[in-house]
């Protein structure tokens, strides 16, 4: 199947850490053994990239141009939950990532790894997580079992979304009580895309071809149905 398992890491991810030739991402969940848990967000860090425009990837600023990776929803309905990167990053999430270069037709349905001895204690005995605690259990996206949808990547100026966020009771991860939080959870973008890739399709590996916005539309929608998934209006 097309797609470079390796790929070369750009300058851009040259502060990260490397785990099995691959750049861990900033975004992510650190585990004891100096790994991350690829489906679980710091939320600390995701709530930072939104709300500064920073890379998920590097952790650095987008610069006057941010990517957006989404699936075929979030070009319908513009409500993106995925934190932005920036444009010499992108490149290389969609070819290094199983999912977003299309090298997997189904999420993971195993426990994240976070949940076992892996997740149990954070390495960096600064950061705030205290051994990771779930922040937001009832509104997680993981989507394991289903089967995969298409990746794009919409370039935007960093100021073209507006960060959106809901309410929680969460435990504090030190001492356990319990506390009402506002807690970010994406971003609607309020801006028409400067520019728009569908990265690749799932099975059938990277492509990295431009659309119109009105070819992504119905990209999308064709997704959508042929999954069966609810309709989402444009």
């Amino acid at each position: 199947m097309p797609g470079d398992l390796k790929p070369p890491i750009p300058l851009s991810l040259a502060d990260r850490p490397v785990r099995g030739g691959l750049a861990l991402p900033w975004v992510n969940v650190e585990l004891a053994d100096g790994g991350v848990d690829f489906r679980t967000a710091h939320h600390a860090r995701y709530a930072e990239a939104w709300t500064g425009c920073l890379c998920q990837s590097c952790g650095n600023p987008t610069g006057d141009r941010a990517v957006l990776v989404c699936g075929p929803r979030q070009i319908l309905n513009r409500k993106f939950d995925e934190p932005p990167v920036c444009p010499p990053c992108a490149p290389y999430v969609s070819r290094s990532c199983p999912m977003v270069s299309g090298r997997t037709e189904i999420y993971p349905e195993r426990p994240k790894v976070v949940t076992g001895h892996r997740g149990g204690k954070c390495p960096d005995p600064s950061c705030e997580c205290g051994g990771w605690v779930e922040t937001d259990p009832e509104h997680s996206a993981d989507m394991g079992g289903q089967r995969a949808l298409p990746w794009y990547a919409c370039w935007i100026r960093p100021g073209d979304y507006t960060v959106t966020a809901h309410k929680t009771i969460t435990k504090c991860a030190d001492l356990g009580c319990e506390h009402e939080r506002l807690i970010v959870n994406g971003a609607i973008l309020n801006a028409d895309p400067l520019k728009i890739v569908l990265i690749a399709e799932p099975g059938s590996g990277r492509v990295w071809q431009r659309l119109t916005a009105q070819e992504a539309a119905e990209h999308a929608a064709r997704a959508v149905s042929a999954l069966g998934y609810a309709e989402v209006a444009p």
